[in-house]
């Protein structure tokens, strides 16, 4: 089998939060965007829109790449279907970290033992 099949590359997609800043720094592959909390909260309601199943079981090309809405004002990334898998966990996962803390907060955990 031909190696160059056998690989599936996948650019990285990493999502950081700087508390003083109250920003999100997304990087996908080499760009970096910065988004704040509401960009944030706009980027992840339109991934929860998206049936993936329907992307991935569909063989039309117009499904190959997917655009993804980071702000309000237009700003958007195009992904290829395996980057836009990848880039939803990250985003669900940083929602439920969120959602982890604001429970903890709520509960009486100091937030210096919060993440």
């Amino acid at each position: 089998m031909n190696q160059a099949l056998e690989k599936l590359a996948v650019a990285s997609v990493e999502l950081s939060l700087n508390r003083g800043k109250g920003r999100y720094s997304l990087a996908v592959g080499e760009m970096v965007f910065e988004q704040n909390v509401c960009e944030f909260l706009l980027t992840f309601s339109f991934l929860n829109g998206k049936n993936v199943e329907e992307l991935l079981m569909s063989t039309d090309s117009c499904y190959d790449l997917v655009r993804v809405p980071l702000t309000g004002c237009g700003k958007c990334v195009t992904l290829e279907l395996g980057q836009f898998v990848t880039f939803r966990e990250v985003y669900a996962q940083e929602m439920f970290r969120l959602k982890l803390e604001d429970m903890l907060l709520r509960s009486g955990v100091a937030p210096s033992l919060c993440f």
